[in-house]
């Protein structure tokens, strides 16, 4: 008989004593806090989105992982006991730092230190969250608890993306939409929907296999495997409902691996017989809720046979392998890659084989492939660290094979790394929390060893001072975006409306809380256009400018320029914005029409 305390060990089914004793000691309620309320914003932040923002589905999102790392943070340290400020050792803690060392030191020689240091402040979040989970998550009741947590979320999600399927969104007018973009979800876009759900799904199935040794009364254990079944059932027909093809191809390849890692562990059954109504179930309503519809959706037929996403995705990593051509080392520098990429795909533009891909030049902030955007911003060594961790990360199957519970976390680990090499899921709030979240569940389950953060007393003042710093910093820029979402969506709906005077006071408020952000500066240049202020919106649109690259921005400084009887600026102004993005035929058309404008001038003058 195996004594409390002491471990299986999950290859060759023998007890391990040591320090797994901590894994299985229960929590104190006290001391569950911050894991319930780290359980807690992992269920709410794919579900959260407010209407009144300027972004309402990525800004909602960012700022509740923000403040929410903070809040987790603080009630682990005030509800830890003094013994247990431990730090899990594990190797993944090395080439993180050596990642997190890279991206500090990129910011030397960033192009843009306001956008390294802004991405800098994010990933100092990450870490944190990765710390905290890591330390909440070496307990298997926090695991479960994290894992119904998700299975929670995941069916609410699925539940809203099949109303938007089958009868539209509930809450917006979305028969404008054509094809799959009507099951945007609460994540505001069918892949990013598609990505979470997949991982949603891989996590649900390895808390309903858990269930079934679950130390539970038979009801209890009949009705939470019964729901779990049906929560993983909505969410499979979710997936397919978004036609995200990246998410479905990620999710068949992390469900393969969580089989396979199964299969491999000696007392783990599969049990088909069990699941074949289930599955016969799962198809047949497939069929009705999912393929029928579709059948009569032509826009959506028509997207999910069409390569031309594809084609995009293609020319997009060959501009950004120009990138890393000039800086293969060391990179552009953190969070540079949205500021350097127009300009990369200009000059990529200038040579022959570039013509094909005119239609799909944009002016896109995200490679649609993490790992060569990581290698663009952070160089060769940043990617090694990244790769490191992965493989780190990767060889955790045969080791949690005999936890479904983890191996579901590893195997949605596995479905973000796949879509992160057609996508962004590394770039985007709900995604990114989820890998830092569910590789923590990954490591924690499997670390040995802990090192004591409470030693001495100085210490615990410098943790505790350093938390602090973090916890005011994190909610007071919180606020900050907070205020300044509000103000820019108060401010695009007075200017809809001609409500100038509003609408200068909404972009002020706007600037004022974050000074280097395109859209303040772009909405006052408007603002003064419209009302006929020339000199003022001539100023605020080149501060724009200089933020970023928008299409809106060049029309109305072009406008700007020609009604203040500066052609030539003006066209100098459109055959910029023509370089940049070949694929605008507008510009064309209005340089044609200013050409011939100068020349009746020229001929009215003599």
């Amino acid at each position: 008989m195996i004594q409390p305390g002491s471990r299986i060990d999950l290859i060759r089914g023998e007890p391990h004593l040591g320090s797994a004793r901590v894994a299985a000691r229960s929590s104190s309620p006290r001391e569950a806090l911050a894991p319930m309320t780290l359980c807690l914003l992992v269920a709410l932040v794919p579900l959260a989105f407010a209407a009144p923002l300027f972004e309402p589905y990525i800004a909602t999102k960012e700022i509740l992982i923000q403040a929410g790392t903070a809040t987790v943070a603080l009630l682990w340290l005030l509800t830890a006991r003094a013994n247990s400020w431990t730090l899990a050792l594990t190797p993944a803690w090395i080439p993180l730092l050596v990642l997190v060392l890279i991206a500090a030191a990129s910011m030397l020689w960033s192009s843009n230190r306001f956008a390294s240091l802004e991405e800098g402040q994010h990933l100092a979040t990450y870490v944190l969250l990765f710390a905290v989970a890591l330390h909440a998550m070496r307990r298997a009741e926090s695991r479960s608890m994290l894992a119904t947590a998700l299975v929670l979320a995941g069916g609410i999600e699925a539940v809203y993306v099949l109303l938007q399927y089958s009868f539209g969104d509930p809450i917006f007018l979305t028969s404008q939409l054509a094809g799959k973009w009507q099951t945007f979800g609460t994540l505001g876009n069918p892949n990013w929907t598609g990505e979470f759900l997949a991982a949603a799904a891989l996590v649900s199935l390895g808390r309903l296999i858990d269930l079934r040794k679950a130390a539970a009364t038979q009801a209890a254990r009949s009705w939470s495997r019964q729901l779990t079944l049906v929560a993983l059932i909505l969410i499979l027909l979710a997936l397919a409902a978004t036609l995200a093809r990246g998410a479905w191809l990620a999710f068949i390849i992390g469900a393969a691996a969580f089989l396979i890692a199964r299969r491999r562990h000696r007392n783990a059954q599969l049990r088909l017989k069990s699941s074949i109504l289930p599955l016969a179930i799962t198809g047949a309503a497939g069929v009705v809720i999912i393929l029928l519809p579709l059948l009569s959706n032509q826009a959506a037929i028509n997207h999910l046979f069409n390569l031309k996403s594809a084609r995009g995705r293609i020319w997009m990593w060959a501009a950004t392998w120009t990138m890393i051509r000039d800086a293969p080392w060391g990179g552009h520098g953190l969070g540079t890659f949205g500021s350097q990429f127009p300009l990369y795909q200009a000059r990529a533009f200038s040579r022959a084989w570039s013509a094909p891909f005119i239609a799909n030049a944009s002016f896109t902030s995200y490679a649609h492939n993490d790992y060569l955007q990581l290698w663009a911003e952070l160089g060769l060594f940043g990617l090694l660290a990244f790769g490191a961790l992965i493989w780190i990360v990767l060889k955790r199957g045969r080791v949690l094979a005999g936890d479904p519970v983890a191996l579901g976390c590893w195997a949605a680990v596995i479905s973000l790394l796949i879509n992160a090499a057609v996508a962004f899921p590394l770039h985007l709030p709900t995604t990114l929390m989820l890998f830092v979240v569910l590789t923590a569940v990954v490591e924690g389950a499997v670390s040995k060893k802990t090192v004591g953060l409470s030693k001495s007393v100085l210490a615990r003042i410098a943790i505790v001072f350093l938390i602090l710093i973090f916890c005011f910093s994190a909610y007071r820029s919180s606020y900050h975006r907070l205020a300044s979402e509000a103000a820019l969506w108060r401010a695009d709906a007075a200017l809809g409306s001609q409500r100038w005077d509003e609408a200068d006071t909404y972009i002020t408020t706007a600037i004022q809380h974050a000074p280097a952000r395109l859209d303040g500066q772009a909405m006052l240049g408007r603002l003064h256009l419209e009302r006929g202020e020339y000199t003022e919106a001539l100023t605020a649109l080149n501060q724009a400018m200089t933020l970023g690259f928008d299409v809106d921005v060049y029309d109305w400084k072009a406008t700007v320029l020609e009604k203040t009887g500066q052609r030539a600026e003006a066209v100098a102004t459109l055959n910029e914005l023509v370089w940049l993005r070949p694929d605008l035929q507008w510009p064309r058309e209005r340089l044609s029409s200013l050409k011939q404008a100068n020349e009746i001038h020229e001929e009215n003058k003599r």
